[in-house]
């Protein structure tokens, strides 16, 4: 019973680590998507992620191989919340609302209809 408390204990001491190691360049990739992202769709959002994600490895900045908006700036509680109130539950939607709650400048809100 301990030795499996120890496995986990040190597969999360592991990820930790790796979260803290990324933190400057996912922190650094998420204010470029909260300053960017508003105009753009979820496919372009995308490419844009993953090419400064790519850059950012160039330059020798520790991210996330695969980065995430909604990991790295959401809190899961308030995004189930908004999900429950009706916001859809996919990556665009869940993005556009950390972008209305973390973005110091005002969105644009456009009613299609």
């Amino acid at each position: 019973m301990l030795a499996d408390e120890a496995v986990r204990w040190k597969e999360t001491v592991e990820s930790l680590d790796r979260d803290l190691y990324e933190l400057v360049g996912n922190v650094f990739l998420s204010c470029a998507c909260i300053s960017y992202f508003g105009a753009f769709t979820g496919v372009y959002r995308k490419k844009l992620t993953d090419y400064w994600t790519v850059l950012s490895k160039e330059k020798k900045i520790p991210c996330s191989e695969i980065f995430s908006l909604v990991k790295v700036m959401g809190d899961p509680v308030v995004i189930r919340g908004w999900c429950i109130d009706g916001l859809p539950t996919d990556m665009t939607s869940c993005e556009n609302g950390i972008l209305t709650t973390k973005a110091e400048r005002w969105g644009l809100c456009i009613d299609p209809q």
